[in-house]
C-alpha cells in the first residue's frame, strides 16, 4: 500500500464524497457548513496524496475522473464498516442503536399521525 494513502482522513473523504454526490464543491461546502475554499483545499490535499486528479470540469459541469471512482467506492466500503463496526459496539454494550431509513408516499402525512396518536 502507498504510504501517502494512509495519510488520508476521514474528513477529507466525508467532503470527497459530498463533491461527488453534488457535483458541486460550492453547493458541498454549503451542505457540509464550510466555505467552498476549504473544500477545495481538501480536495487539492486528496489529489497530492493520491498522485491524480479526481474531478475535472468540461464547461460548467464537474465530472469525476477514473481515479475518483475508484476513491468513492473505497470511501463508500471504508463508511459501511465503520457505520457496523459502530453498531457491533452498541451491541456489546446492550444498546439499541443503528439508522432507520423509510421512503413513504406524500398521503401518508395524512394516516401516519393517527398511528402514533
Amino acid at each position: 500500500m502507498r504510504k501517502s494513502l494512509m495519510r488520508m482522513t476521514l474528513r477529507q473523504l466525508r467532503i470527497f464524497n459530498e463533491v461527488c454526490d453534488l457535483r458541486s464543491y460550492s453547493r458541498a461546502a454549503e451542505e457540509m457548513s464550510l466555505t467552498q475554499p476549504a473544500v477545495s483545499l481538501q480536495i487539492r490535499q486528496l489529489e497530492e496524496l493520491i498522485g491524480q486528479p479526481l474531478f475535472e470540469y468540461v464547461g460548467k459541469k464537474l465530472y469525476m475522473t477514473e481515479a475518483a471512482e475508484a476513491l468513492q467506492l473505497a470511501s463508500r466500503d471504508i463508511f459501511g464498516r465503520l457505520e457496523n463496526l459502530d453498531m457491533q459496539l452498541s451491541d456489546m454494550q446492550g444498546s439499541l442503536q443503528g439508522q432507520l431509513k423509510l421512503a413513504v408516499e406524500s398521503s401518508c402525512k395524512y394516516f401516519i399521525p393517527h398511528l402514533f396518536a
